[in-house]
């Protein structure tokens, strides 16, 4: 199976459609059809199985409804790094326990309409784009930002905002997120290493 096994197996962490694709409920080519899948596609790997054929479980990276396809529509994800991700990324839980591989200054602003200012920020970086920034503003509050395969995907929910109202860009290799009313600004060196 080598890289089509559970990433907490050594699995490969995602996946990419090597051709259009449907994502079922069951791994059987009979079962219900939950989406369609496009060439392309960037799919988070839940564990592969032999159910007659190599079906995995997968959803997006960025989340939604989970399902299965057909292991030969895939093929394991290469991250803008250039790496194939394998295992589980640890890095959440290396910045929940404050763990970080660099600390610096980043730009920020808490509210609606505040200067962006300088905020400080620790980053536990995975491989292949994964990374958890944790940034503490000048108040004391810290918000705690995911990445995978070098995009945005996430923020915690706080007492001033459920983490869901949430615009990113990546523009000339830096990272512009706006979470509920803060602003971020990261460059992509933090989330991948200089």
């Amino acid at each position: 199976m080598g890289l089509f096994k559970d990433p907490e197996d050594g699995g490969a962490r995602r996946f990419e459609t090597v051709a259009a694709t449907i994502l079922r409920s069951q791994p059987s080519e009979d079962a219900g059809i939950i989406a369609d899948v496009p060439l392309g596609a960037v799919l988070a790997n839940l564990g592969c199985r032999e159910e007659g054929a190599l079906w995995c479980e997968v959803r997006s990276f960025r989340g939604g409804p989970r399902g299965f396809v057909l292991a030969s529509d895939l093929r394991p994800a290469v991250a803008p790094d250039g790496t194939i991700p394998t295992g589980l990324d640890d890095s959440d839980k290396r910045a929940r326990r404050g763990r970080f591989d660099v600390r610096g200054d980043v730009p920020c602003a808490q509210e609606r309409g505040d200067p962006m200012g300088p905020c400080r920020a620790g980053i536990a970086r995975g491989t292949g784009g994964d990374a958890t920034v944790v940034v503490t503003f000048p108040s004391g509050f810290a918000r705690r930002l995911t990445f995978r395969n070098g995009e945005f995907v996430l923020a915690d929910t706080t007492m001033s905002g459920n983490g869901t109202d949430i615009d990113w860009r990546l523009t000339k290799g830096r990272h512009a997120i706006r979470v509920d009313d803060q602003r971020f600004d990261l460059p992509d060196a933090l989330i991948f290493g200089d």
